[in-house]
């Protein structure tokens, strides 16, 4: 069991990012309310942002 937990925690970002994925495609596709279909698409939008940025980052580099 504990072999598992080091590759877990070593990629928790992308942990986070899949389960805000989740949490709004389920948001998108069960909820019938609209403005619970958009919080859940926001969500949904907010996870891919947040999976690109990280890669793009770069120690010492400056937003463009």
């Amino acid at each position: 069991m504990s072999e598992f937990i080091p590759p877990i925690i070593a990629k928790y970002n992308y942990w986070v990012y899949i389960t805000l994925m989740m949490i709004g495609l389920y948001a998108i596709i069960a909820k019938n309310n609209l403005i619970k279909q958009i919080v859940g698409m926001n969500l949904f939008q907010t996870a891919i942002i947040l999976y690109y940025i990280p890669p793009a980052a770069k120690k010492g580099g400056t937003p463009p």
